[in-house]
């Protein structure tokens, strides 16, 4: 019996360093342990513990870096539940959320805030420009399944929106957007404030099969140089306006869009 108790006492034991280590685990040491789950993802300069932890830097493997990123996950995580709050920063981008995961392939997220200086995008050829200013958006909810958005709840404003190009700079106000999503079919909207120079009305579908954005964009100014370049992106209408109309996938065997 006494050698029962022995064995008993130092299994407790055991066990009892074992929690506390996976309790009070090092970010350090137990990232490299779940680098076949990063996809890829490296982590440099890490301190914390894997439940709240943060790291200087983030990358995809030989990609630019990403930013520091900070996250919180709950002990919930022991027995399945995977719950993980995400604060990734970087000069031009910032994004703040919760994930749940619900299943294998299905994650859902919560409370999104997305922050990202346009200028990231750099020149966008279909807009012979560079966009400018301030893209904030707010995802309510979303769903993923296997990486694709099955429902979304999302509202966004770009400020101080603006076009760079040879020309010059041409202001466009501040645009609104509004995307919601059901069963993996994505409708989205963009208009304008009517306060800037360019009336902007544009509605976009996105779904597995294709997508198809058509935009209406007529302009309250007669400046040459910004006529130019408004031109530059289709064929004026009568009013002045210019009708934009992009298809993909299998939604371009419709009817002609008129536009490349």
């Amino acid at each position: 019996m006494k050698t029962l108790r022995i064995v008993l006492a130092g299994l407790a034991a055991f066990l009892l360093a074992l929690a506390a280590l996976v309790w009070f685990m090092p970010a350090s040491l137990a990232l490299p342990l779940m680098q076949s789950r990063l996809h890829g993802l490296q982590f440099e300069h890490v301190s914390g513990t894997i439940w709240q932890g943060h790291a200087d830097q983030v990358s995809t493997a030989g990609g630019p870096s990403l930013g520091s990123v900070a996250w919180t996950l709950s002990h919930r995580a022991l027995i399945g539940d995977i719950r993980l709050g995400l604060d990734l920063r970087q000069p031009q981008l910032q994004l703040h959320g919760q994930m749940h995961r619900l299943s294998p392939t299905q994650d859902e997220w919560r409370d999104v805030t997305l922050h990202v200086d346009m200028a990231l995008l750099a020149l966008q050829p279909w807009l012979h420009g560079q966009p400018q200013g301030q893209l904030d958006v707010h995802i309510a909810q979303a769903q993923l399944q296997g990486n694709w958005p099955m429902q979304v709840e999302a509202t966004g404003h770009w400020s101080q929106a603006a076009i760079h190009t040879v020309q010059g700079t041409f202001p466009l106000g501040v645009l609104s957007l509004n995307v919601s999503g059901q069963s993996g079919v994505l409708q989205a909207t963009l208009n304008d404030d009517r306060t800037g120079p360019l009336q902007t009305a544009g509605r976009l579908s996105f779904s597995p099969l294709g997508w198809d954005l058509s935009m209406d964009l007529k302009p309250h100014r007669s400046d040459p140089a910004f006529l130019h370049w408004l031109h530059t992106l289709g064929t004026p209408t009568p009013d002045g306006s210019v009708r934009l109309r992009y298809r993909g996938g299998l939604t371009q065997l419709n009817a002609p869009t008129g536009n490349p």
